[in-house]
């Protein structure tokens, strides 16, 4: 059946209206936590002249957004503006906020409707009154025992009136807004335990005052400030965290209970310039001269380390066999070995300042949050243990360390060297912790500095047995027991081998198979066909050629091959422990659990001897279940900027770190060594 002509002009009119109202600007978004709207202010806009939009948020109950400066945790909204052509956009401006105390985390934020505004400026030959369109791209944070983001895409048709019923609240945000004014004179004066903020010439009475820092590390909130009035004027004294590390200059916002100006602010913008403590130079001494002792202990206790052990051995054998016919040649190796370390340490050091200057969130063992530097370290143990069983010799990269020749032993003990701090990197033995956290707390040249005290601690056996020659008296005489032992020492270089089979498949999954199986095969081949080579003379080009290429392609193939696969989500299936997460402790902390936080990585060799020779033991479970106590897991396998940051706040590092913290506001996080036993860890859950 036809349809009948006089009927298609309707349809058009309502076609055309379904499709205006489809394009018309939406400038509202709800979710279940909040409500998010695009509004207009009262001054319309001018050609040329800036005129302000609003961004309304309205959390639901116990729900809270974050000010700009978020605290401890949290982030807060961002926009991004698309605009019509030569229009402009400041950044967002919030009122002050309010504190969200949460022990041992404390927060910025707002929980009732706030208001951010924007400054939008049109170009000058904009037509006056000519309408247009703003979108904005809003992304948010809102949290309340968990945290959920959330984004939406705004738009606003202007020019447009705003709604009446905003217009208290509007004006109350501008009130709201932090001002500058100059005319007001501030001192700061830091001490021990506090700062003395003092405001001098003050005409008016203020009521309370409240601080709200720009950067808050270093600001103890939970111990609440003093107001004191002198004959200099009115003094703000805001109480220090422990070990504060004061910024160079105090910024931030002051807000006073009765207005600082007629119009009726009542938050200031205050910047003023923080001298150091008059003592701060000599604890600054005192902590690296702390911090050199630490490192060269911590140094020390690395070479008993597994995967360490075995590379000290043959260095030490060979030491034996060579100081007989040279001693000359010994020490020469010795100062090698110490190049070697050194170098390797110093680079890594150098790399990591230059990464964290430019923003990146890293830590002590970064390089193994890496698939090809995993599977890099994994093919080099696997050809050192293939060479101590040997299937082949390579005098220059694997040192040849039970080598009687002196004049091979030079480029032999550097590349040892070299070989032992990378084995030994994932690994943070006692002191190394508090010295490495010391280092990178410092100026980059006392940084470089710690680290040659860790290098000299790890080098020191190597170097006591080539230059002290009666310490070699006390090792057995050379032999032919010296090839037997080469064989059993590749043993824990296989089982070092698989831990970091382990390590490479957590980090990329299932996807790694293939390339780990088809590289490790290739690498098998190439080196029985080099060690081949070697047992002929002249050696057959073509079979070392074979070799050496089937090795090269072993190395490099899987290392572009495997990428970090997406984390999977969190296991729920156990109620013993729980990942971590800044919001995860404290929803334990107020329910008033104590919180015990593993920061550990499948690649640290020392977190997994604790799981399992402590953690995992039956008593300790039974201890954290009948003391209440919240295991918390911080996996810091995969790069983890939150975890870095975590580690950072706690004065570490690197991996393991174990972190006790109990739900007083009074009480501080109490920290474990990296090594632990059963008697430890209860001792420590009793106190």
């Amino acid at each position: 059946m036809s349809t009948p002509t006089h009927t298609w002009p309707i349809f058009h009119w309502l076609l055309s209206l379904f499709l205006a109202a489809s394009l018309q600007a939406n400038p509202l978004a709800r979710t279940p936590q909040l409500t998010v709207e695009l509004i207009p202010l009262p001054l319309p806009p001018s050609p040329g002249q800036p005129f302000t939009v609003g961004l309304r948020f309205l959390p639901e109950p116990g729900w809270h957004i974050y000010a700009s400066n978020p605290g401890d945790s949290g982030l807060p909204p961002s926009v991004d503006w698309k605009l019509p052509p030569g229009f402009s956009a400041s950044a967002l401006k919030f009122p002050f906020p309010h504190k969200i105390l949460t022990p041992p985390l404390v927060s910025y934020g707002y929980t009732e409707e706030t208001i951010l505004l924007t400054e939008i400026t049109p170009p000058s030959n904009w037509p006056k009154g000519k309408p247009f369109t703003l979108r904005a791209q809003l992304d948010w944070l809102v949290c309340k025992e968990a945290c959920l983001p959330g984004s939406a895409t705004l738009s606003l048709a202007l020019p447009a009136k705003p709604n009446s019923k905003l217009l208290p609240s509007i004006a109350q945000t501008l009130l709201n807004l932090p001002i500058s004014e100059p005319s007001f004179h501030f001192t700061v004066t830091p001490s021990t335990h506090s700062v003395d903020l003092l405001l001098q010439g003050l005409p008016f009475a203020l009521g309370n005052l409240t601080f709200f820092p720009d950067n808050n590390d270093w600001l103890d909130e939970f111990t609440p400030a003093q107001l004191q009035s002198s004959s200099a004027g009115l003094h703000l004294i805001l109480p220090l965290q422990k070990k504060a590390h004061l910024p160079s200059l105090l910024t931030g916002v002051l807000l006073a209970d009765q207005p600082w100006d007629s119009a009726g602010h009542r938050a200031l913008k205050i910047s003023v310039p923080l001298p150091p403590l008059p003592s701060a130079s000599s604890s600054v001494n005192s902590s690296f001269s702390l911090a050199l002792l630490f490192a060269f202990l911590g140094g020390l206790i690395l070479n008993i380390m597994p995967c360490v052990f075995p590379i000290l051995s043959l260095k030490a054998l060979h030491l034996v066999q060579i100081s007989g016919e040279s001693p000359t040649a010994a020490r020469r190796e010795g100062l090698a070995f110490f190049a070697g370390v050194l170098l390797s340490l110093l680079g890594l050091a150098g790399l990591l300042i230059i990464l964290r200057s430019s923003g990146q969130a890293l830590g002590w063992g970064f390089q193994l949050q890496s698939p090809p530097v995993v599977w890099l370290l994994l093919a080099l143990l696997f050809a050192l243990a293939l060479n101590l069983l040997g299937v082949f010799e390579f005098q220059v990269l694997l040192g040849d360390l039970a080598s009687k020749s002196p004049k091979q032993g030079w480029t032999g003990a550097f590349a040892s060297g070299l070989l032992a701090v990378a084995v030994a990197s994932p690994c943070t033995a006692p002191f190394m912790g508090v010295a490495l956290a010391t280092a990178f707390s410092l100026p980059p040249l006392h940084t470089l500095l710690i680290f040659t005290s860790l290098a000299f601690g790890f080098a020191l056996p190597v170097l006591l047995f080539s230059w002290v020659p009666a310490l070699l008296s006390f090792l057995p005489k050379p032999g032919p027991w010296m090839n037997t032992l080469k064989k059993i020492l590749s043993l824990p270089m296989f089982a070092a081998v698989l831990w970091l089979l382990w390590v490479a498949f957590r980090l990329s999954g299932t996807s790694s198979i293939l390339p780990v199986l088809l590289g490790l095969l290739s690498l098998t081949l190439g080196l029985l066909f080099y060690g081949q080579s070697q047992r002929s003379f002249p050696p057959p080009r073509l079979l070392r050629l074979l070799g050496v290429t089937l090795t090269l392609l072993a190395c490099l193939l899987p290392a572009l091959l495997l990428k970090t696969a997406p984390a999977s989500p969190p296991s729920t299936t156990s109620t013993d422990r729980l990942a971590w997460s800044e919001s995860e402790v404290a929803r334990q902390l107020a329910a008033g659990r104590s919180v015990f936080i593993d920061f550990t990585a499948a690649w640290c060799l020392t977190c997994q001897v604790n799981e399992r020779l402590t953690l995992s033991r039956a008593e300790i479970k039974t201890a954290f279940r009948e003391m209440n106590v919240a295991f918390l897991v911080a996996d810091w396998t995969r790069r983890d900027p939150a975890i870095t940051a975590a580690l950072q706040k706690y004065g570490r590092e690197g991996v393991p770190t174990y972190v006790l913290i109990r739900p007083s506001p009074d009480s501080t996080p109490q920290l474990l060594p990296e090594i632990i036993t059963p008697s430890i860890v209860l001792e420590a859950l009793r106190r």
